[in-house]
């Protein structure tokens, strides 16, 4: 298992963008949630990622290569 951070780049409904700020939620799909830094893999479907790019990500939507 391993971990997924603000700072991290990320593949997403927008194209490729770094992680600004990330928002764990109580379940799948809400909008906000507790600002972490980091989050384990197995949590990131209950994320919502604001991104670089000026967007948002719900979880189910990026995708991630750990390095």
């Amino acid at each position: 298992m391993y971990k997924v951070k603000v700072g991290d780049t990320v593949y997403g409904k927008f194209g490729t963008a770094k992680i600004k700020k990330i928002e764990l939620c109580e379940k799948v799909g809400d909008k906000e949630g507790i600002a972490v830094k980091e989050i384990w893999n197995n949590l990131v479907e209950k994320c919502v990622f604001d991104m670089d790019n000026g967007h948002f990500e719900y979880g189910t939507d990026i995708d991630y290569i750990p390095y």
